[in-house]
């Protein structure tokens, strides 16, 4: 049975995961609804913060306050460049920005998710499941087909 402290790493880094994986969707399959879930990602992100400083000055493992705060410091880059700025960083990728938030981004997924082998396989397995369905929807939506631009069908 997971401490107090334990149950909210694992309740935070499992509903990031299921936020970040109905936003990939909708982006794929809902593109209206996807600018509201971005916001929503960002939001459940940016929780990390206050969660992972409240891990750190408990004196929790660094095991527990390191993936909230890195999830933390991306939501704050991410949101400042995709939200305030709407900075246009991905295509033609920038890689003075790219770079540090993919780092972000990819390191406070394996630092919300390697620690979970030790004591929650099956919150670790649940994480490992929704990690990829996100990866792969999050692909998917860089690399497909610009609107208009199919197979056409006239006869």
């Amino acid at each position: 049975m997971p401490t107090p402290t334990e149950a909210a790493f694992i309740v935070f880094g499992l509903g990031s995961q299921a936020v970040l994986a109905a936003f990939f969707a909708a982006r794929r399959w809902r593109p209206g609804l996807a600018d509201r879930l971005g916001w929503l990602a960002y939001a459940v992100a940016g929780l990390g913060l206050p969660l992972g400083l409240w891990f750190l000055t408990g004196g929790q493992s660094w095991r527990l306050y390191v993936g909230p705060l890195l999830l933390g410091g991306w939501s704050l880059f991410g949101s400042y460049l995709d939200l305030w700025r709407r900075v246009e960083w991905r295509s033609p990728p920038r890689p003075g920005l790219l770079i540090p938030y993919v780092a972000l981004y990819f390191w406070a997924q394996m630092f919300l998710w390697w620690p979970l082998w030790d004591g929650q396989r099956l919150a670790w397995s649940v994480f490992l499941v929704l990690f990829c369905v996100n990866t792969a929807l999050n692909l998917a939506g860089h690399f497909r087909r610009p609107e208009g631009r199919g197979v056409s069908r006239r006869g």
